[in-house]
């Protein structure tokens, strides 16, 4: 079941209603990873199934070297039918496919090729092609498929692309799939998690601020008793986490600054990034990298799970040593937090810190980052009781508060994610 598509489901449902009555159509469904792409393909697959011929594929990142694999995969249940194409064409897609000892043959004739014979298939009944995460394409079987796709008239074709924003389709309509609205939210946690306690279905839904997967997921990983940011899932990280690893070395280590630094102060960044010998233009390749963006003189991350992706995905000692750099560079009441979150032992001279900067906060009304500051105090010799902090962040009536060190810190309500 869907929740909250109304929008995407008309437009699908379009395409389809289109097509069946004779003029093929083409939608690109883009977003983030986790939004629902896939969901949506299936939904569509689902209501085409009794009247149209489904041919489906999907980009494998493994491939997208091998020229026309993407290709052969979305054609291979309907390869019987090249012998209908005009030579010429079938020679060339022969070729591209591996069907023959020859070489492929001009890109040109092979995107003809397709275009003939999607058409051939559809003649019989309408045709609805599905390509997922296309932009794990190899380039010869995206070049070929886009080819066929903007000169698609009245085949009676249905052609539905799902890709993350970095493919780009000039010339074809797009939907780009948006995060759910708080309602459908809630309804999802609700149909995959009904017993959540709800402190924890708060938190759920805050971290995953309308992402699909990530409301699916992180149940998961929940725990009513730890109030830090909540572990992603193994399928949230390869999600997220992808686009960190294809970066520079640097521009991993400015990403890591970023979050591990919750005021997203970009001087603060740098300075700190800085003492990790990363110099600021690395901070150029980050934001045409599509995570991070400079706006209203603060770094943001274009989701939350992609700060939480790159925060955890690093090792302890690259967390420990970006927190130190950052400490270096903050003001006082920032530097305590970040030595707590670099030290691998017990401290009795910084748990005496976190406790008169828990007794700080809490003659400002900030109960909440007390509560913190006294769980963090109290993993040393001189931490205060537990229950003590637990009642300072009752008394703030704080389901999700400030972030423990060691975990990126959370924006406040509000903040924009992108």
């Amino acid at each position: 079941m869907l929740y909250g598509r109304t929008r995407e489901q008309h437009a699908l449902g379009q395409v389809l209603r289109d097509a069946a009555d004779g003029v093929s159509g083409v939608l690109v469904l883009g977003g983030d990873p986790g939004v629902g792409k896939s969901a949506l393909l299936d939904h569509a697959v689902e209501q085409a199934s009794a009247e149209f011929t489904v041919l489906r594929g999907v980009g494998v990142e493994s491939e997208a070297e091998l020229p026309y694999a993407g290709l052969h995969l979305l054609l291979m249940p309907v390869l019987e039918q090249v012998e209908k194409l005009p030579e010429v064409q079938a020679t060339a897609l022969r070729g591209a496919l591996g069907m023959t000892a020859a070489r492929a043959g001009d890109r040109f004739l092979v995107g003809v090729a397709v275009l003939t014979l999607l058409a051939a298939v559809s003649a019989e009944r309408p045709l609805l092609c599905v390509m997922d995460d296309t932009q794990w394409l190899d380039r010869a079987s995206a070049d070929a498929l886009l080819f066929a796709a903007r000169r698609l008239r009245s085949e009676r074709v249905a052609l539905l692309l799902a890709a993350r924003e970095e493919f780009h389709a000039p010339g074809l309509p797009e939907l780009r799939v948006s995060p759910l609205e708080a309602s459908a939210a809630g309804e999802l946690v609700d149909a995959i998690a009904p017993n959540l306690a709800m402190d924890v279905r708060e938190r759920v839904l805050a971290e995953a601020g309308g992402n699909p997967l990530a409301l699916i997921e992180l149940p998961r990983s929940a725990s009513g008793g730890d109030r830090g940011e909540l572990p992603l899932t193994r399928r949230l990280l390869d999600a997220f986490g992808q686009r960190v690893t294809a970066l520079s070395e640097p521009a991993g280590t400015l990403l890591l600054v970023a979050a591990a630094e919750d005021t997203g102060e970009p001087a603060l960044i740098l300075r700190a990034a800085a003492r990790l010998g990363v110099d600021e233009q690395v901070l150029e390749e980050c934001e045409r990298s599509g995570l991070i963006e400079v706006a209203g003189g603060r770094v943001l991350f274009r989701h939350s799970l992609v700060r939480s992706a790159v925060y955890q995905t690093a090792g302890f000692a690259r967390r420990g040593a970006v927190h130190r750099a950052l400490a270096e560079v903050s003001e006082p009441e920032r530097r305590i937090w970040h030595l707590a979150a670099a030290v691998t032992e017990p401290d009795e001279e910084l748990a005496a810190e976190l406790e008169r900067s828990a007794e700080t906060f809490l003659r400002r009304s900030g109960y909440a980052a007390a509560a913190a500051a006294w769980e963090r105090a109290a993993l040393h010799p001189r931490g205060g009781p537990p229950l003590g902090a637990a009642g300072q962040g009752r008394r703030g009536g704080h389901l999700r508060r400030t972030a423990a060190p060691g975990r990126p810190a959370h924006r406040p309500s509000g903040t924009p994610d992108r």
